[in-house]
């Protein structure tokens, strides 16, 4: 018994040990950014993890290495941008939130076809609760295949519908940045609440996507809280991944190298969970009137383009939609969401799926939410941060669908 308890013990203190402890790291926060030093924000993301989204007019956090630290401190002083150390040693941040998670998943298991929302669930779970609440709603819910990940997992989504055909369809995915793990509890909570309303069912067929990129989001939760790319190797490097959300074949734009976050793969759709995504939305281009991208960390929402600051031709549409769900939000005791255009908010991006769905003339509104940071860094909310989310977040989401719909608009080259 002793031998067998030893045994058991060093399996878990392995377990425990198997992760990246990003000892000595830091994350340096700014005074908020002005427009001025922006397009430097821009270069340097392409070097160094920057967490959020760094926005005109708020602070941006970025994470640095030991290494790292002394370079970064002294471009941001040439740019006399400053800054404050925000956390001294992510070390132990890290022990915590792998050490909650193991707790949280002895202490509550999974109930078939119920979604848990007082911790997070892995990729095994929430790809088990897809197939389970497929097979107990037929005739409304089906499979949604888009394909395997490039380490072999399924790319599994659902779709929701009242069987009628010529109906609109809205699209919501989650996680294709692996450690934004508050995303996914949201996606569930659109399949709940879609399965358990006909009347929403009526208005829409519902595609939803809870893990985006399912080898990152499973490395995020077992190895590397903080990776945020997809595991494909890179040849010739140790660096693996590409940013999903840089890959798409909209304006693809190859600079970065492989060791960036924000690497945007060898070429567009590289990688196989953005091939099936950008698959289906072109196959589906002529009914699909709403794209949804939900990250993490802001508050902010944000519509197309990532690559200019000139409007798009329905830009008011678009802003007028985000504004409404930004609206209900608050409302019901959510943060504020500030709505705009991607680049003139932020930095410029390529490749992004939003700008894609809209882009290539399929849905004439499409977004990124970066849903509200928590925890000691902003990408770490707790577990007990989940259901306040969900709760608040769905009401704007709610409203965004019925406003899209009440509200046509067209598409680029529809």
């Amino acid at each position: 018994m002793r031998l067998l308890g030893s045994i058991v013990l060093l399996l878990v203190v392995g377990s425990a040990l198997a992760y990246k402890t990003y000892s000595g790291y830091q994350v340096l926060k700014t005074a908020p950014l002005t427009p001025n030093v922006m397009p430097y924000i821009n270069k340097m993301s392409r070097i160094y993890d920057f967490w959020g989204t760094p926005v005109v007019g708020r602070p941006a956090t970025v994470m640095v290495s030991p290494e790292e630290a002394s370079v970064v401190n002294s471009v941001l002083n040439r740019l006399r941008i400053s800054h404050e150390v925000m956390i001294e040693d992510l070390a132990p941040i890290v022990e915590q939130d792998f050490a909650e998670q193991e707790r949280l998943m002895r202490a509550i298991p999974r109930q078939p076809r119920v979604a848990v929302y007082n911790r997070y669930m892995t990729f095994d779970e929430i790809d088990a609760h897809i197939h389970e609440t497929v097979d107990a709603n037929p005739g409304v819910a089906s499979l949604l295949d888009l394909g395997l990940s490039t380490e072999g997992r399924e790319l599994h989504g659902i779709k929701l519908s009242n069987g009628a055909a010529g109906q609109p369809a809205v699209w919501f995915d989650c996680a294709i940045h692996a450690r934004e793990w508050i995303a996914p509890p949201v996606c569930l909570r659109i399949i709940d609440e879609v399965l358990a309303d006909p009347a929403l069912r009526d208005l829409a067929d519902w595609y939803v996507l809870p893990i985006a990129n399912p080898d990152g989001y499973s490395f995020a939760t077992t190895d590397d809280r903080f990776w945020r790319k997809t595991r494909r190797p890179n040849p010739g490097s140790t660096c693996v991944g590409t940013d999903p959300n840089r890959n798409f074949d909209f304006l693809w734009d190859s600079a970065g190298t492989y060791c960036s976050e924000t690497f945007p793969g060898a070429s567009a759709f590289s990688e196989p969970e953005c091939a099936g995504i950008g698959n289906f939305i072109a196959a589906n281009a002529d009914s699909l009137i709403l794209y949804v991208a939900l990250h993490s960390y802001g508050p902010i929402i944000l519509y197309p383009f990532g690559h200019t600051v000139d409007p798009v031709p329905n830009a008011d549409d678009l802003l007028a939609a985000g504004t409404a769900s930004a609206t209900v939000i608050e409302s019901v005791g959510g943060p504020t969401y500030p709505v705009e255009n991607s680049a003139a908010g932020l930095y410029f991006t390529f490749g992004a799926s939003d700008d894609y769905a809209y882009g290539i003339g399929a849905a004439g509104y499409a977004y990124t939410y970066e849903l509200p940071g928590g925890g000691s860094g902003g990408f770490n909310p707790p577990a007990s941060a989940i259901q306040r989310v969900v709760d608040e977040t769905w009401p704007g989401l709610k409203t965004l669908v019925e406003y899209t719909i009440a509200n046509p608009t067209t598409p680029l080259k529809k």
